[in-house]
């Protein structure tokens, strides 16, 4: 073992860990961090830890350091002034985004603004392809154009990000030494060096990061160098990256961007040392603070990396709020659940933990400073599992009676109970969350929890890890040595390391090793480079991966590579390594469907010092012994029980301790509920493992009976989530995949929905809802069998067109049913037409499939398989699709049965009656809260051929809210007719966007919600009416319903906006064209979503680019361009297109895209709002109309099937949504925003 000391330190938000490793011997320190100037707090740490030995500066051997201030500069935007250049026509991207709302039922869903501004992000004449090739050169003068620009405004970084940058770095490096010319000392990020990957918006998003915070990284940097030399160190800092390697000084420097999230990689590798220590191969990392819970699955002792995360989420740890950052990053989930966890109850009488928190100022109600709210430490303090006395080694004492009454106020009194039950009530739900938590995110992972086992430190993690464990079903627990700085700990632990990744698309069966192999080389050059300067002399090995997935699918998996150059005879070795990690994850691959390689990465390492846990720890003073007694409420437990209370210092390795019992240290306290035992290794960790009782189900009586049925509920949701991202992660079209249209639910065996999945869009979720009735009447129950799973596409049976697929599969424990999984996906193709609405009935659309099994007993129904193989243009894509929904439903059938087998429930009869009749009422009583009355609204679209009207009444009495469409338009001879249950899932939708938007959607909260609309109108279309594109009229109808209640609810609706998705289907091949030559050019059929202006909100702008009602993300160009010969000249916002008013309507964007080999293509058009765009209200102006048109002229039609001559281009100007309130009431801040940035 080296005895050189080492040094790494972490700085934290609150607080800077010092760790120093002599050998077996090992000093902490902890310091408060100095946010003004975080080097003080470095130096503060080291000095600590030099005062604890004899060690001098000139010693030690290396110092490693993992810091939050990338994170905080981008959380608090004290960055450098940036500018972002992007290839012409696209300045927009890092702003349009995703075009999602990451909240559905949320007017409030906005993602904090961009760091680089519109008036900043600037175009260059360019172009290249997905393939690298050059289809523009690089017009150098229009970079010289930026020279006084980037003077003018003061620039002090710059980002470059040009499309398809990652294939050919060649513009972008011009453009940096053009820049360089003038600017030599000018901090300037290019996208194909920090983030060489597809998809636009995050690659960007990444390099305008890494851009953003490099000045004052770089700054901080030489800071703590200087002070370093200053003070006599002679050893080389590295930097902890988010991917767990250290790096040198100057490549931190470089890419900043890759210190985010450095602390929690920290604990990850301690959580992996650990398991090599112990040979355990299969664990889950749990580190629990004063704020969140991380969570990481760790498998054969390699850290799990991912290139995807978030940072500065505008509604806290919701996925899908913040910035997209792509780099290499350990993998793991994180939620607001952690000692400063603030609790309340809803509106259903069900706690909530979380994710606001009481941080360390003022605290938790027990710190006595302040703190008003009921947090988790309060709770557990109730319970007698904290000592008031000696928290904190007794730096603070804990005042019970301010948590008493902070815990009666927030949860006691509400719920009618006494505070003991209350606060078991807080701990039962967070560590619930904490267990759903891992669950989704080993769902997303493909992996099982319940053979692994739980590694936790943290301050908080030690207290819920047990009972963590029992809900994972896991048994063995290890809580480390100085679990209270694992994060420094694990840095000690760290290779110096450094992953370059590219992408170079090419399919499996066609890969060319040698210019594989080419690229290979340039990785590891550049890889070994940047460990060389960390490593010395030290030996360097590489590790290469392909992210490989089946054609047309949008998640790879990782596969590892052989070591040596590739051979064309390496593509069988590679597919089956590819099927086996397939099957693993996901249960059954997808038989005929061609492999294809997107990405490839290569990671240069030295090897790490691992020999600081090989030696013992000191011994323990004395031998094991109790401190004392006292009465603790066990998890699980209904009363509290008499606890031996053990001091960890005096625990050696030949005890063990049964329990309950309360194992207590300065930096935690370890809970031992009954049925576990607890020793320590040779190492200083605390092992327990579970001793289950002959029978182990989770029943209760007395206080946690009650809230047990909310963890079953508020379990119902997390598998529904895991049933959604298990079909998002196995989906081919780029409709479920990239856009996520799609919807999950769980159904009791009435056909009632208990829950569905917050992913999704809401046409589809409420439309599911009607259609597994019609699945029961076609299927009793009594013919289902394990292993069965059905399918419609039936307009009439299913989500309103042909184009969804809706799959039921039925759930048994042993031969007995439980309950029903149901998904629905839209599908690229069906046949017929195609996606248009030119059709006049339903048979001229596409291939139907009534309700039918898919599989029977497990075994695919090959007949159905080959009909719609037979009958579709894209075959893999939509057979993939049909077993991406089997294998959806079949993880939530898993988890029902295990959540069923946990509680011990026969059945779901009485947890569906809860959720029902709680739900129900919830509503009921909110309703029972609003005026109660009639109002009446009428609104005009395009239709097709000639106008629609939507007229509606929506009446709220005390036994719900009605809302009637009497009066609309009769049938169109068109696709645009809407069936009932289409018309009834947005109508509701519209509803409860407003009226009980928190309460959960389920049968019972929809119930009080009746939508009606008479037979033979727009909006009940009977059989055979054309409905194709019934999502054109449908997506309507919650402007319809909100401007009636903006009359019975005056401010609580938005003005109207662009509503109905553009989402054309785009195609070109042989007898596609009417007539048209198409030549020889590539085939292809694509369906891209974009979207328009959202309509002003009565209290803030509207969102522009962004879908509202439907819950879509768009398709990136890239990607679109990637799978089809199409090429994007423009896409970026249409300025002045939001209606003017008090608060603007959301801008729409222009696109405008051609055939890349220049041929002929067809258009599907299924556009609105072009005669009539939306509305403002309360005298807010509105939206400008969208245009479709070519780029020479001719104005196309706004529905149907059209042709675009080879060499024109397609233009589509998309509208804006109205604003609200009269513009001459704007705020000047606001109006002067727009103009500085383009967009008024």
């Amino acid at each position: 073992m080296s005895h050189a000391p080492r040094i790494a330190i972490d700085i934290g938000g609150t607080f800077t860990d010092a760790v120093m490793q002599i050998g077996a011997a090992r000093y902490t320190a902890k310091v408060l961090t100095t946010p003004v100037n975080p080097a003080e707090g470095f130096m503060h740490g080291i000095a600590q830890l030099l005062a604890q030995t004899s060690v001098a500066p000139a010693d030690v051997a290396l110092i490693t350091h993992g810091t939050t201030l990338a994170t905080n500069a981008l959380i608090e935007r004290r960055g450098a002034r940036t500018a972002l250049i992007v290839t012409e026509g696209h300045r927009d991207s890092l702003e349009i985004g995703y075009e999602n709302r990451f909240d559905q039922y949320n007017f409030d869903a906005d993602r904090n603004p961009p760091l680089v501004p519109r008036a900043l992000r600037w175009s260059v004449c360019e172009r290249v392809d997905y393939h690298g090739q050059v289809l523009q050169a690089l017009d150098e003068s229009s970079v010289e154009a930026l020279i006084e620009r980037i003077q003018a405004d003061s620039i002090q970084s710059i980002a470059v990000g040009l499309l398809h940058a990652y294939a050919n770095p060649a513009h972008e490096q011009r453009i940096r030494d053009i820049l360089r010319e003038h600017f030599p000392d000018i901090a300037i990020s290019l996208s194909s060096e920090v983030c060489p990957e597809i998809r636009e918006y995050e690659r960007q998003s990444t390099t305008c990061a890494n851009a953003y915070v490099q000045p004052l990284i770089s700054h901080y940097l030489v800071d703590v160098r200087q002070r370093l030399v200053d003070s006599g160190f002679g050893c080389a800092c590295l930097l902890m990256t988010s991917g767990g390697h250290q790096v040198t000084i100057d490549t931190a420097a470089a890419f900043p961007v890759r210190l985010v999230e450095s602390g929690p990689a920290g604990g990850a590798i301690l959580a992996a040392h650990i398991a090599r220590t112990l040979g355990e191969s299969s664990v889950l990392s749990f580190d629990m603070g004063g704020t969140t819970a991380k969570i990481c699955l760790i498998d054969n002792c390699e850290l799990p990396l991912s290139r995807n995360f978030e940072v500065d989420r505008a509604h806290r740890f919701m996925k899908g709020s913040g910035m997209p950052i792509k780099i290499p990053v350990v993998d793991m989930v994180e939620i607001g659940a952690g000692g400063g966890s603030l609790t309340r109850v809803d509106e259903l009488d069900r706690v909530t933990v979380g994710p606001e928190s009481a941080g360390a100022d003022p605290g938790p109600a027990c710190y006595d400073q302040g703190g008003q709210g009921a947090a988790v430490t309060d709770a557990n303090l109730l319970l007698g599992r904290l000592d008031p006395d000696h928290f904190a080694g007794g730096r603070l004492s804990l005042n019970t009676q301010a948590a008493h009454r902070a815990v009666q106020h927030t949860v006691a009194t509400p719920l009618d109970t006494d505070t003991h039950a209350a606060a078991q009530a807080i701990i039962e739900i967070v560590d619930e969350n904490m267990a759903s938590a891992a669950r989704v995110h080993a769902v997303e992972k493909g992996s099982d929890v319940t053979q692994r086992t739980l590694i936790a430190f943290g301050g908080g993690a030690p207290l819920h890890a047990m009972a963590v464990a029992r809900k994972l079903g896991i048994s063995r627990v290890i809580i480390p040595r100085d679990a209270g700085v694992g994060s420094a700990v694990g840095f000690l632990l760290a290779p110096v390391a450094f992953e370059v990744v590219r992408s170079r698309f090419t399919t499996l069966a066609q890969l060319d090793p040698a210019p594989i192999n080419t690229l290979f080389d340039e990785m590891a050059s550049e890889a070994h480079a940047t460990v060389q300067l960390g490593a010395g002399e030290a030996p360097i090995t590489q590790v290469r991966h392909a992210y490989i997935r089946y054609a047309g699918q949008g998640h790879e998996i990782k596969v590892r590579l052989p070591d040596h150059p590739l051979t064309r005879a390496d593509r069988d070795t590679i597919a089956a390594a590819f099927a086996k990690a397939y099957q693993a994850q996901y249960g059954q691959g997808i038989p005929g469907v061609p492999l294809e390689v997107l990405t490839w990465s290569l990671t240069a390492s030295a090897p790490a010092n691992e020999s600081i846990r090989a030696a013992p720890p000191p011994a323990p003073v004395k031998t094991s012994e109790s401190a004392g007694q006292r009465s603790v409420q066990m998890p699980g437990a209904d009363i509290a029980q008499e606890c031996a209370v053990i001091a960890r210092a005096n625990l050696s390795p030949d005890t063990s301790i049964d329990g309950p019992a309360v194992i207590t240290e300065d930096q935690t306290t370890l809970i031992v509920p009954s049925q576990w035992t607890v020793a320590s290794n040779v190492h200083g960790d605390l092992v327990a493992t579970d001793r289950p009782a002959a029978d182990d189900a989770a029943t209760t009586s007395g206080p946690l009976a009650a809230i047990q049925r909310q963890v079953i509920w508020d379990r119902l949701i997390s598998i529904v989530e895991e049933q959604a991202q298990a079909l998002i992660r196995t989906a081919f079209s780029t409709t479920v995949r990239e856009a996520g249209d799609l919807s999950a639910g769980i159904f009791d065996l009435s056909g009632r929905m208990l829950a569905q999945a917050v992913t999704g869009t809401p046409g589809h979720v409420n439309a599911m809802a009607a259609s597994v009735g019609y699945f029961l009447e076609a299927i009793p129950l009594e013919r289902m069998r394990a292993g069965d799973v059905y399918v419609t596409n039936d307009p009439w049976l299913g989500t309103g067109h042909l184009f969804d697929f809706t799959v039921v599969t039925p759930a048994f424990i042993g031969e007995r049913l439980v309950g029903l999984l149901a998904s629905t996906v839209h599908v690229v193709d069906i046949g017929g037409r195609g996606f248009g609405p030119d059709a006049g009935q339903v048979f001229e659309e596409g291939l139907c499939l009534p309700i039918l099994p898919l599989f029977e007993q497990g075994q695919p129904a090959e007949a159905v398989m080959a009909i719609v193989r037979a009958n579709v243009r894209e075959p893999d894509q939509v057979i993939g699709d049909l077993y991406s929904l089997t294998v959806g439903n079949a993880v939530g059938c898993a988890r029902l049965v295990e959540m069923m087998n946990e509680f011990a429930l026969e059945n779901l009869d009485d947890i569906s009656q809860y959720i029902i009749t709680r739900s129900r009422q919830a509503v009921l009583d909110e309703i029972a809260s609003l005026p109660h009355g009639c109002w009446d609204n009428e609104m005009t679209v395009d239709g097709y051929g000639e106008p629609v009207t939507l007229k509606a009444q929506l009446q709220i009495s005390e036994a719900g809210v009605s809302v009637d469409f009497t009066g609309t338009s009769g049938v169109s001879p068109f696709g645009i007719n809407v069936p009932l249950s289409y018309t009834q899932a947005y109508a509701s939708f519209g509803v409860r966007c407003v009226i009980a938007s928190t309460i959960p959607n389920n049968a019972g909260s929809l119930n009080p919600i009746e939508v009606s609309a008479p037979p033979g109108c727009i909006l009940n279309a009977p059989r055979p009416h054309a409905v194709a594109v019934r999502h054109v009229i449908g997506q309507m109808l919650p402007d319809v319903v909100l401007g009636c209640i903006e009359k019975a609810l005056p401010g609580r609706a938005p003005a109207e906006g662009s509503s109905s998705l553009w989402n054309p289907m785009m195609t070109g091949g042989p007898g596609l064209l009417d007539g048209v030559d198409y030549g020889d050019a590539t085939p292809f059929s694509v369906t891209i979503f974009h979207s328009g202006g959202a309509g002003a909100r009565p209290w803030r702008d509207g969102l522009s680019a962004t879908a509202f009602p439907s819950g879509v993300r768009n398709t990136p160009v890239e990607i679109t361009e990637s799978i089809a010969p199409v090429i994007f000249h423009r896409k970026e916002l249409r300025p002045g297109s939001g209606g003017a008013g008090r608060y603007r309507g959301g801008h729409g964007q222009s696109i405008e895209v051609a055939h890349a080999q220049n041929a002929p293509f067809a258009i599907f058009a299924l556009f609105d709002r072009v005669d009539y765009p939306a509305r403002g209200r309360n005298g807010g102006a509105d939206g400008a109309p969208g245009v479709i048109r070519l780029a020479s002229g001719k104005i196309l039609k706004t529905k149907g099937k059209q042709i675009i001559p080879a060499g024109e281009h397609l233009v589509m100007e998309l509208p804006g949504g109205g604003g609200y309130g009269d513009p001459a009431e704007r705020e000047s801040d606001l109006r002067q925003r727009d103009q500085d940035n383009d967009i008024d």
